[in-house]
């Protein structure tokens, strides 16, 4: 399906000491997550030891440890909160953790915790700093799934979120003196509230209704603190919904939100100390922790007596002592586990994690720490940028700058830099330190200069042809942080310029026509968010984080004058100007083959990855593909075998400019003629050959006999270390898998199903395209399903089988590796599917088919993933599916198609209606959906050429499963189309089939012409006149095709043979039928006109005999002429009566003039007649002798 890009990161880890401040936690099932301060966040894996005896021999627990799972990368900012959901997987027996996530800037995400894609993003979910985020749930049959987020912060409003999209369903506002929120858990009578707190300590209860998106509130609480203090912080007890805790930084309380409010005895901090926040972690015990790491376990004793108020008694000590471990920024407990969990990271030699980094904890700080003595190696990557489709430059920690091709690239990645340098790798040496930023543009620099900025404060040019320093720019007293290109139109001098911006956040003005600085604006101590450009009024304004506008002259370059508070404001809002923000973003997606990018982790150290887009390289290699054209519409099978493919080709050079484009597919013996040595590749294509390889050498590991195989018939390199692989997501963000001690990749098959999916598309498509680029005689198909089932094999029990639900997005894909690399993927997923297995998948997806499901009651995404997946299943194995079901996915895959929300899902359902017709045939109306392919593959609008490509393969498919409803329904179609355009659509359908699938049409030939013949009318000037070209094309192909089908251009004469022997004339000058000629009694199979066109010879093999006519309607035939027109009934098979046609009656017969018989071998009178097409035909050596062959016999009539 036409989904987004799928594109595959491959991580490269530095080994070297990185340091970020976690701003956020989040515990659920197994797994912690840390929100970062720079906008990463980390996903670590719970592991825990076996219980060990201490010296006294009482057991004890051995620490918990936390292992790195996965870096999400898409926040430009402070992550702030963190929320979990537990969602359904392909069956109800799966289910997966998803998590939320707000940053500073108001932007949410949603992403799956197990393989850390992302599933979707909303920039402007809050306005505002979010510091919460909450989920309603509802108890429909969805079971517990979220509907609505909740998010909550630093804002007089709060955003309710659809769970889904996240999309803003309702802004709930109106508070002035708003602090925080919480959701209450849910209950019979209360399935959605929410509580809230004022800055004056006033607790309101609030109604959400889920159906209506309305929030009532209903309940105000007063509550006294210590000292009138502000609450912090809510927190909500799971285990009891009526039971909260007010944080506030001196003291806790506990309280019972019933008809009024029962508060405990405060919680007071201990001296010197804030508290940060609290956990329920049963009804009678709550979790406290300090902004400095102490943490308290209390226990709340509750009075059976009427009135009476919860007791807090405090433990003897703290669970954790401030000496032993650092709290990181939260407590949570873990799902089903009787112990706390602290966001707690042990130090590197706590435990051992071979060459790798391990976390340890300072001072709230995430660390990695390694075991590798080459701690600080100048050969780290710090930025990086791509020059092309396949150039990098890599700009390394020691101030070098690596330009060369990707697959060299991923070898120096790969081993660390130690291999050398190719002799095309250009080395740039300039930089003293760590390069900082890099840039390059098509419009600016057309990829041929390169612009880069390090931590020794300079900017330089350099040309990347030939490697040599163009300019030196050292404006700057700190490093450079990033690069931005000035907008067009902004001024005529500084047009062709790039902005450099430093750390102190000085601005400087690179002009590359000049290759100068133009302008160099100092630095300021707060964060430049957005540069404002007035050029008529030769004004730059520079707005920082502060709120304060620097407005500089820009032809004196001096500081005209600073504005702050709402004066700054209202320039910054001025329209009338253009504005370029100069906040660095993340994710940053690429229209190139390759893409790379560079993630900083602390200072100079960072991760790079190198991110391959299968789309494009299998665009890009396709090009070159041997001997594979593909066309609209495949060759008939088995009856039309015996066609002479020669004499078809002679046949096809006589016709006329094809009507729709492409070519079929070319046989085996014309590949097999292709020379041995194929013809050297484009520089372009070679070159991402060499760098499609590479990724597939660290793709495809293993010592399996498939893996083996391929590899040695590919010409890969077997890795010699480990690398990371990762997902991309929604809007390009990024997800990275740790590094990994296993160099046979196999933990990347126990990731999740999404990443099994997406690993395997990506093998099978690029191993079919290498080997047809390659010239290779392999069966890929073959070698595919084996190494599908190979996997599973090897990998064992651990594996996750791929996702059904993510290979039905590319079950479509218009790129044909990606297509068959999917469908054999999710076949073979199908086929090793249980028995139970198989049941619960039908149980799970059934529910949510269009054709089942009320239209608003889940996303139109899910219900047409529902039908794709179980028509392929009951496509494949129509038996496999319930009656009942089999109806309603019948039924499904109709609504999709005619669904014009979404082209994919459009084009799904016409391929999968096609290949099951068989079996969705009874439960749909058949003709009706013939005739909406016939309009889709008719549609000339180049906004639709791929459906309507997909369309016309379709109807080939069904017209060789049912080829008479196919004849019956184009011939009423024909009749009764009302625009000339559709008419036109239907007759040139007509022409393509008699040309690649005649067998299709035999048995209805003489329905088509009759309705080809009516659409000719003389009677409708305008029509006729319109149709006569399109007409005349395909009347020349049916006479090509068929040999019992004949035209004479002198008298305008068409003559049809019938099965039941009769034979039609049709007289094109009135549009009629001018005679029928009665005299055969089995199917005529072969009519020719002699040279005057007064005589008629036809032959039936079936009977044995040849005839002569001449032709005369007689007087009364000449007056009536056949006239009176009828309809074809819709469902016949295109058959006629002797002396009828359609229903429609003779008017004037005759009788053959002489009669000869003549006999041929058994094996071709029993034969077919469709077999017969191309090897049955008449040919008039004279005025009166026309010369008969039947395959190899010739026999000769004189008339």
């Amino acid at each position: 399906m036409a989904s987004a890009s799928l594109s595959i990161p491959i991580a490269f880890w530095s080994k070297n000491v990185s340091t970020s401040t976690i701003s956020s936690t989040l515990a659920c099932a197994d797994y912690i997550v840390a929100g970062l301060e720079d906008g990463l966040i980390w996903v670590f894996k719970i592991t825990t030891g076996e219980l060990d005896k201490n010296p006294a021999g009482h057991a004890q627990e051995n620490p918990i440890t936390l292992q790195p799972r996965t870096l999400l990368s898409g926040h430009n900012s402070r992550v702030t909160a963190l929320e979990a959901m537990l969602v359904e997987g392909d069956t109800k027996s799966t289910c997966e953790w998803i998590l939320i996530s707000a940053s500073e800037d108001g932007e949410v995400k949603k992403w799956t915790l197990a393989d850390g894609r992302c599933l979707q993003s909303n920039p402007e979910a809050f306005i505002g700093v979010p510091a919460y985020l909450g989920l309603f749930f509802t108890l429909d049959k969805s079971g517990s799934t979220p509907k609505f987020i909740v998010c909550a912060g630093a804002s007089n409003e709060a955003c309710i979120l659809d769970s889904t999209s996240l999309e803003i369903v309702r802004v709930w506002g109106g508070h002035q003196d708003w602090v925080c929120c919480t959701i209450l858990p849910p209950d019979e009578q209360h399935p959605s509230r929410i509580l809230s707190v004022s800055a004056d300590c006033k607790l309101s209860m609030w109604m959400f209704d889920t159906s209506t998106l309305t929030v009532v509130k209903t309940k105000i609480y007063d509550i006294c603190t210590n000292n009138h203090e502000s609450i912090v912080s809510i927190a909500a007890c799971q285990f009891d919904t009526t039971r909260v805790a007010l944080v506030t930084r001196n003291c806790i309380q506990i309280a019972c939100i019933q008809a009024q409010v029962k508060a405990c005895q405060p919680i007071s901090c201990p001296e010197n100390e804030s508290f940060a926040g609290a956990e329920f972690i049963s009804v009678d015990k709550i979790v406290l922790w300090t902004q400095s790491g102490h943490v308290f376990l209390y226990s709340i004793d509750e009075e059976h007596q009427e009135n009476s108020h919860p007791v807090v008694n405090e433990n003897s000590s703290p669970t954790v002592e401030p000496s032993k471990a650092i709290m990181t920024g939260g407590i949570t407990q873990g799902r089903d586990m009787n112990r706390i969990l602290r966001m707690v990271f042990y130090k590197a030699n706590d435990y051992d994690y071979d060459a790798y980094p391990t976390p340890s904890t300072h001072e709230g700080r995430v660390q990695w720490r390694s075991n590798d003595g080459d701690a600080s190696s100048k050969s780290a990557v710090t930025y990086s940028v791509m020059l092309d489709d396949t150039l990098v430059a890599l700009g390394c920690k020691s101030g070098h700058i690596w330009v060369c091709q990707i697959d060299e690239a991923l070898d120096a990645l790969v081993s660390g830099f130690n291999s050398p340098p190719s002799k095309e790798t250009r080395i740039l040496k300039g930089h003293v330190g760590p390069i900082t930023s890099m840039f390059t543009s098509d419009e600016l620099m057309q990829r041929s200069f390169l612009l880069t900025g390090g931590m020794d404060c300079s900017a330089r040019i350099w040309n990347i042809e030939s490697g040599t320093e163009v300019a030196c720019f050292n404006n700057h007293s700190r490093p450079v942080a990033h690069f931005l290109q000035v907008p067009e139109g902004v001024n005529s001098r500084i047009r062709k310029s790039v902005i450099s911006i430093a750390e102190d956040q000085s601005v400087a003005i690179i002009s590359i026509e000049e290759m100068n600085c133009i302008y160099l604006f100092g630095g300021y101590g707060h964060e430049l968010l957005s540069i404002q450009w007035r050029p008529p009024e030769d004004y730059i304004v520079l707005w920082h984080a502060d709120g304060s506008a620097f407005v500089w002259q820009m032809q004196t370059g001096h500081l005209d004058r600073i504005v702050k508070g709402e004066a700054a404001r209202e320039i910054m809002s001025d329209s009338r100007w253009c504005v370029s923000e100069t906040s660095r973003t993340r994710s940053h997606p690429s229209k190139l083959a390759f893409d790379c990018m560079t993630i900083p982790l602390h200072e100079a150290v960072s991760a790079q990855t190198i991110t391959i887009n299968l789309k494009h390289v299998l665009n890009i290699l396709s090009t070159a593909r041997l001997g594979e054209q593909q066309g609209d519409f495949t060759s008939s099978p088995a009856p039309t075998s015996q066609q002479s493919s020669s004499s078809a080709d002679t046949k096809s050079s006589s016709r006329k400019q094809k009507i729709f484009s492409g070519q079929p597919k070319s046989s085996a013996k014309s590949k097999a003629t292709l020379p041995d040595q194929p013809p050297a590749l484009p520089e372009n294509v070679q070159r991402c050959l060499n760098a499609a390889k590479a990724i597939l050498g660290l793709l495809i590991t293993g010592d399996d006999a498939h893996t083996v195989s391929i590899r040695g018939l590919l010409g890969l390199s077997q890795p010699s270390h480990a690398v990371a692989l990762g997902m991309k997501g929604a809007y390009g963000n990024i997800s990275m898998q740790a590094p990994s001690r296993d160099t046979s990749m196999s933990e990347s098959w126990c990731v999740s199903p999404a990443m099994t999916a997406s690993k395997l598309i990506a093998i099978l498509s690029l191993c079919k395209i290498i080997a047809s680029v390659q010239n290779l005689g392999v069966d890929m198909d073959t070698w595919s399903k084996g190494y599908c089932r190979a996997v599973q094999d090897t990998v064992g029990a651990k594996f996750q089988p791929p996702s059904l639900s993510y290979l039905a997005k590319y079950w479509q894909d218009p790129q044909v590796e990606i297509q068959e690399a999917t469908k054999i993927i999710m076949l073979s997923t199908i086929e090793r599917l249980s028995k139970p297995e198989t049941t619960s998948l039908i149980k799970y997806w059934s529910a949510y088919l269009p054709a089942a499901a009320l239209p608003d009651s889940f996303s139109s995404q899910f219900m047409a993933r529902s039908a794709i997946i179980l028509g392929i299943l009951g496509a494949e194995n129509v038996e496999a599916l319930p009656e009942k079901i089999r109806k309603l996915v019948a039924l499904s895959l109709t609504i999709l198609l005619n669904d014009d929300s979404r082209i994919s899902y459009k084009i799904a359902s016409i391929d999968l209606l096609a290949q099951g017709f068989a079996s969705w045939q009874p439960y749909i109306r058949a003709d009706a959906v013939l005739s909406t392919l016939f309009a889709m593959a008719t549609d000339p609008l180049p906004s639709n050429t791929l459906v309507s490509r997909r369309a016309r393969r379709a109807i080939t498919q069904i017209a060789i499963i049912n080829p008479a409803l196919f004849v019956a329904t184009l011939t009423q179609d024909i009749l009764d189309a009302k625009k000339i355009a559709d008419r036109v659509g239907l007759l040139k359908l007509v022409s393509i089939f008699s040309r690649k699938s005649p067998a299709v049409l035999y048995n209805g030939i003489a329905k088509l012409s009759e309705a080809m013949v009516k659409s000719l009318d003389p009677t409708v000037p305008h029509v006729r006149e319109a149709l006569l070209p399109v007409a005349t094309s395909v009347l020349m192909d049916l006479v090509l095709s068929f040999p019992q089908t004949d035209f004479h251009v002198g008298s305008q004469k068409l003559a049809v043979g019938t099965l039941e022997g009769a034979i039609i004339v049709y007289d094109l000058h009135t549009a009629t039928r001018w005679q029928i000629l009665e005299g055969h009694h089995k199917a005529v199979s072969a009519v020719s006109f002699s040279r005057d066109g007064k005589t008629i010879v036809s032959c039936s093999i079936k009977e044995g005999t040849v005839r002569f006519w001449q032709p005369n309607p007689g007087f009364f035939g000449m007056l009536m002429g056949g006239g009176i027109w009828g309809h074809p009934k819709s469902g016949s098979t295109g058959s006629t009566t002797q002396g009828q046609q359609g229903g429609m009656p003779s008017l004037s017969s005759q009788q053959s003039s002489r009669t000869f018989d003549f006999a041929l071998q058994e094996s071709i009178v029993t034969g077919s007649e469709e077999s017969m097409l191309s090897h049955v035909r008449f040919e008039w050596t004279g005025d009166r002798v026309v010369k008969l062959s039947v395959f190899d016999h010739i026999m000769s009539f004189n008339a």
